[in-house]
């Protein structure tokens, strides 16, 4: 299972019981693909960067979790028809730090595997 990061902005004037069933959803899409949710963090109303819709604040929410790749399909189609659903952004949640120290470690037994070869 990979590690996923979805953060959706739902409208401002919506109250909060609205943000609610939709995280409720999200759960349940999630549970129907053996996911689960690991970090779950309301960040309230903000102003946005710019207008979206004619609207100028969003009521946040981001959400760590980890699924089969199947889910992201389901929830990016549940929140691109929800009307209330100003925006919505999934993404893989890498661990930049271990990845990169994998990648550092191979190049480095890879080039010392290499240099024998290029001195003969």
């Amino acid at each position: 299972m990979k590690k996923y990061e979805l953060i959706f902005i739902l409208q401002a004037d919506q109250p909060d019981s609205e943000m609610e069933a939709r995280v409720q959803r999200v759960k349940e899409i999630l549970a129907d693909h053996e996911g689960e949710i690991t970090q779950e963090n309301h960040w309230g109303v903000r102003r946005l960067a710019y207008e979206i819709e004619h609207e100028n604040k969003g009521n946040y929410m981001f959400l760590k979790f980890r699924s089969k790749g199947t889910a992201v399909e389901d929830l990016d189609k549940f929140l691109r028809l929800d009307d209330k659903v100003l925006r919505h952004l999934v993404v893989v949640d890498e661990e930049w730090d271990e990845r990169n120290r994998k990648a550092r470690a191979k190049r480095k037994v890879d080039a010392a595997a290499e240099a024998p070869v290029a001195d003969q």
